[in-house]
């Protein structure tokens, strides 16, 4: 019954399509992960060519995050010019220069430019590919599609660990500058999204598109509607950035973002991330620092996959809930390893094996929740006319938070010991567990007219005397 429904002819290729589109995402997963096979063999001087201190190691990870925020604002100002097709394409000739450039990199400040400019293509990418995939897909299928993203990225993260742990920075870079090429030449023979092209008075082309989207002749019904829902949108609300914020549907739209983004970076992923190898090599675990690594991947990995189906039959909401709360207890309970290790001599020959485990399960509930489940989100919030712009500015913040965060974590591990580090995000865990009890609502199995009309409801009946 699940491979009839995974493989009906109707979804079969708006799968295919999102697998291309996500091909682009393994990038990120890539970049943001490098540091975590060879930012320490640069700091202890593997690399003779390159000498890096802590501080600036620290800004070595966080240089993607810093490049992804005018990445997004960029794209901002492209998406609803040029299509979300082409806004997603001319991110891949981008990446390809920056692994080429990589490999041929011979001072740390170029190092340094790389992670900028493909931070810049991640931003990029987060900001229109959510859009792309949740404009063109079915309601029973959009949740899979957009948080296949994270998967991809998880893949990402996999790849460059073992890449890193056998490879120069040279042949690695060279290997991952495969992907781009790939993702180009499969992504070229894409539709381009039917939301888009009736925007733009495109509508034989929308009809061509959902034609194939759908794999049917006889999509005239949804055109139409299609059709219905952009004009009421467009003559409701005119397609300004300040909409965002003047109109409460918006506002509450982005509410829920914000509780979900600061949720899911407050619970330190992104310096879990940037550090592992680091961490693993400081927790003195059972087995070697670099298999922990893997090991760690490769369950995020399968439990992305795994995530990525129990979005759109579990919920969105329960995941967020139930993800968050183990987040807490694990990254309390490595803290609380941190402390023992040095208190308790004989500690380590009984519980050698809790950082792993406390770390791998915070990894497993992390991503089929909270990973995935605020690209979904991402892609369902926002009305089509100011998507674009929301998807920008969403990323920003996302941006913005995971900088925060992951020198808070430098911060507090350096000055007082990594146990403050991950009490202070658990803590942090626990806040956003709160909110999104009380504020982030189930999307699941409705369409984007369905949660438009939910937001307009539920902040007209907070103000039955505000028609907005």
């Amino acid at each position: 019954m699940f491979l009839s429904f995974f493989l009906k002819k109707r979804y079969l290729y708006q799968y295919l399509i999102g697998f291309s589109g996500c091909i682009s995402v393994l990038t990120s997963g890539i970049n943001l992960s490098w540091t975590s096979p060879y930012l320490p063999k640069i700091l202890n001087g593997t690399y003779t060519n390159l000498s890096m201190t802590n501080d600036e190691g620290s800004w070595c990870a966080v240089m993607p995050l810093v490049g992804a925020f005018p990445g997004a604002f960029l794209t901002i100002f492209i998406v609803d010019r040029i299509g979300r097709k082409i806004s997603t394409l001319i991110m891949a000739p981008i990446a390809l220069a920056s692994f080429i450039l990589l490999a041929f990199s011979n001072n740390v400040f170029l190092i340094f430019f790389v992670r900028f400019i493909i931070g810049a293509v991640e931003g990029g990418l987060y900001t229109v590919l959510p859009m792309y995939l949740g404009e063109i897909s079915d309601p029973q299928i959009r949740g899979i599609l957009t948080a296949s993203m994270g998967t991809s990225s998880i893949a990402g993260a996999l790849l460059i660990n073992i890449l890193g742990f056998h490879y120069s920075i040279f042949t690695s870079s060279l290997l991952c500058s495969i992907v781009p090429i790939v993702h180009f030449l499969t992504f070229i023979f894409v539709p381009e999204s039917p939301y888009y092209l009736i925007k733009n008075n495109k509508i034989d082309d929308a009809k061509n598109s959902l034609k194939i989207l759908r794999a049917s002749i006889n999509v005239d019904d949804e055109l139409n509607e299609l059709k219905l829902i952009v004009a009421r949108q467009e003559f409701e609300e005119k397609p300004k950035m300040t909409n965002l914020f003047t109109v409460k549907s918006n506002r509450r739209a982005l509410l829920i973002f914000i509780i979900i983004n600061c949720t899911r970076k407050f619970c330190a992923k992104n310096p879990i991330q940037f550090y592992t190898s680091s961490i693993f090599h400081s927790a003195k675990g059972s087995i070697s620092a670099n298999s922990s690594v893997i090991v760690f991947l490769s369950i995020e990995f399968i439990s992305a996959i795994l995530g990525v189906f129990l979005l759109d039959k579990t919920g969105r909401r329960p995941l967020l809930i139930v993800s968050t709360t183990i987040c807490a207890i694990t990254l309390h309970l490595t803290g609380l390893h941190f402390i023992f290790q040095d208190t308790y001599p004989s500690y380590l020959s009984m519980f050698n094996w809790l950082p792993l485990t406390s770390l791998t399960i915070y990894n497993i509930f992390y991503t089929v929740g909270l990973e995935l489940a605020q690209t979904v989100y991402l892609g369902e919030l926002f009305p089509t006319n100011i998507k674009g712009k929301a998807l920008g500015i969403a990323e920003m913040l996302s941006v913005i938070n995971s900088t925060i965060v992951s020198k808070i974590f430098q911060i507090l591990g350096d000055n007082f010991g990594l146990h403050y580090s991950f009490f202070f995000f658990s803590g942090c865990c626990v806040v956003g567990l709160l909110l999104v009890i009380k504020f982030v609502p189930e999307t699941k199995n409705k369409t984007l007219e369905e949660i438009q009309l939910y937001l307009i409801h539920k902040t007209a009946s907070k103000n039955p005397n505000n028609s907005s």
